[in-house]
């Protein structure tokens, strides 16, 4: 996200189901570290859902990196200890018609509706900044981002196989392809050229 985007997006606060108060805001050049702390939470057999993305140091690092690019949006929650309860994302290619989301939450994080709120934020961002369109890739195994997805106006495009990944121990994977297009005023179709 671009810095001047920053300010026009800046960060807000929300309540989670549980009564907890944790802070949506862009991700920052400086949360590399931050972020790997949150991937190294994520339980081993969860990590295929998260594929191709290896949820390492590096990649954490690498991630935090780009905060100031013009084509991503990362958004992370924060919690008050300034810890990194999940982050959700999308990013594209310069003239590309379609952007590529992802989300990961801490498990202690999830059922408490932060996923929806991270993708609220980010979807309100999106109709401003980037393509009209949002897609994904999510595993038939993964029901509750199936759901989820589903709730926030995403559709099944297809049904596809994702390639098994040997190294990693994933195997051959059914998995939904989908797609949102997101509804804009004329005056934010300009803004997000």
């Amino acid at each position: 996200m671009l810095p001047a985007d920053h300010a026009r997006f800046p960060g807000v606060a929300i309540v989670l189901k549980n009564g907890q108060t944790v802070h949506l805001r862009p991700l920052t050049t400086a949360d590399g570290e931050a972020l790997a702390d949150c991937y190294a939470d994520i339980p081993p057999e969860h990590i295929r859902f998260y594929c191709p993305y290896p949820l390492d140091r590096e990649h954490a690092l690498r991630n935090a990196s780009r905060a100031d690019s013009p084509t991503e949006v990362v958004l992370v929650a924060e919690t008050a200890d300034r810890r990194i309860a999940g982050y959700a994302w999308y990013r594209w290619s310069d003239g590309a018609p379609a952007s590529i989301f992802g989300i990961c939450l801490r498990p202690a994080y999830q059922g408490q509706r932060l996923g929806r709120a991270l993708m609220t934020r980010l979807l309100a961002i999106a109709r401003e900044v980037g393509p009209r369109v949002m897609s994904l890739t999510v595993q038939l195994a993964n029901t509750r981002a199936v759901k989820l997805y589903t709730s926030m106006g995403f559709t099944v495009v297809r049904e596809q196989t994702r390639q098994p990944d040997p190294a990693r121990g994933f195997a051959e994977e059914p998995e939904y392809y989908m797609e949102l297009t997101l509804e804009r005023t004329a005056e934010q179709e300009l803004r997000a050229r």
